[in-house]
């Protein structure tokens, strides 16, 4: 045998060789369909029905090589997830047209490397869990996405370069490791959703949030341990803010005031101070939660200039009294919620100038004494919660005392054994008049 036949018959198998190397689907199943178990192929066009637009592998696939999904016209959703999946060559996603959602979620991705997702006409990647700690310059480009989840990896940091001629609507990264942002390493001009939940921050660097369209930001469960004065200068149409689950301690002026929020979540935290003008001019708001915090004073002050106002939640708090005049600011609620707090003492006029609320709780505090006149000129549309309270008797006639309640809760106090007749006849009347739809005259 020749030497030229020899090296003919090497090349051919070098080439065979290679080429089974390459092969990224081996022994996989499309769909879960019995049909189309153990199927092998270097594309995946190979394997899947013609015309198909709804694809789920599965199997392992450690490698997505290159041209190893493309030039399927109608594939529309793809799912890779849970398929051992450690690394994705450039150009494996080419000439997908229709391709709308991509998922590759539960994988070993450690990296995205450049180029990876070039124009592609995707508007859903979901990346989340995997252990990527590497974004190259360009992981993504040419892309106008609604949704890029990121979620449960290891970045520690973001850095510029990212994201190359990419729009977004909305980007989650929660439980990553990031304790910062390099300044515009995201798309900021159209960014209008930001979850950064589970991460490392200790602050709000305006220079970093400078996102002129966000409407919602998730910093919940982070270190965040102070505000600052001009922290939100930069994101001017902001609606929502979580900042639940820091380690918040004070609230001051300047932050909130004057802002478009409308949802603010400030719960579990360990806020024992908030400024009496910290909420002031927030003419949008509608719900603030201050629950679970360390709270023991009420400010009758807080909330001027909130006229859209209609819940507050600050159960579970250390709050012993309530003031005069306390809801003063906002005389038309949905809901105050001050469940599981020390309140003690209620004001005689500390509903004065409240006129409406739908429900009122005060249950799981320590109320002793409930004054026949607190609520003559409230009207409490649904309920009014006393429950595990240290009520003993209740004075004056309760039909006349509670005649602008809808419903009163009196369960699990200490009642004196001469006035449970007169609280029990009292509820079954509340109870049958809410079963007849009529009111108490």
């Amino acid at each position: 045998m020749s030497s030229l036949l020899l090296k003919l018959i090497f090349c051919i198998f070098l080439h065979k060789i290679t080429n089974s190397e390459e092969i990224t689907f081996k022994n996989v199943t499309i769909n879960g369909k019995p049909g189309t178990m153990f199927a092998t192929a270097d594309n995946l066009k190979k394997i899947i029905p013609v015309g198909e637009e709804i694809v789920e592998v599965s199997g392992k696939i450690p490698l997505l090589y290159e041209k190893s999904v493309s030039d399927i016209p109608n594939l529309r959703y793809l799912l890779l997830a849970a398929v051992s999946l450690e690394e994705i060559k450039p150009g494996a996603f080419e000439n997908l047209p229709s391709l709308h959602s991509l998922s590759l979620r539960e994988n070993n991705l450690t990296e995205i490397k450049s180029d990876t997702f070039n124009n592609l006409n995707v508007t859903s990647i979901n990346l989340k869990k995997n252990s990527i700690t590497t974004l190259q310059p360009g992981a993504f480009k040419n892309l106008h996405l609604d949704s890029l989840v990121l979620d449960f990896n290891k970045l520690t940091k973001f850095p510029s370069g990212v994201f190359e001629n990419v729009t977004i609507d909305t980007l989650s990264l929660i439980s990553n490791h990031l304790s910062t942002l390099e300044p515009n390493s995201l798309p900021t001009t159209t960014l209008r959703y930001l979850d950064l939940s589970k991460n490392r921050f200790e602050e709000i660097d305006p220079e970093i949030f400078d996102m002129p369209q966000l409407i919602g930001l998730t910093l919940s469960f982070n270190s965040l341990k102070f505000l600052r004065l001009g922290d939100l200068k930069n994101l001017p149409g902001l609606i929502f803010l979580e900042l639940d689950n820091n380690q918040l301690e004070r609230i001051p002026e300047g932050v909130f005031n004057n802002t478009e929020i409308r949802f603010l979540r400030l719960h579990h935290n360990k806020i024992t101070k908030i400024a009496s003008q910290a909420f002031d001019g927030m003419s949008n708001l509608t719900t603030l939660s201050i629950n679970h915090n360390n709270l023991t004073f009420w400010d009758n002050n807080w909330l001027r200039g909130t006229p859209q106002l209609s819940k507050i939640e600050a159960d579970f708090n250390q709050i012993a009294e309530i003031p005069d005049e306390a809801f003063k600011n906002y005389p038309v609620l949905g809901s105050i919620d001050l469940k599981g707090n020390k309140i003690k003492k209620i004001s005689r006029k500390a509903f004065h100038k409240l006129k409406s609320v739908d429900s009122l709780n005060f249950s799981n505090n320590e109320i002793s004494n409930w004054s026949p006149d607190l609520l003559t000129n409230v009207t409490v549309n649904r309920t009014l919660n006393l429950s595990m309270n240290k009520l003993k008797c209740m004075d004056g006639d309760l039909g006349e005392v509670f005649k602008n309640v809808g419903f009163v809760n009196f369960q699990s106090n200490p009642w004196d054994d001469d006035c449970i007749e007169k609280i029990a006849n009292f509820v079954l009347l509340k109870l049958l008049m809410i079963k007849l739809g009529i009111n108490y005259e």
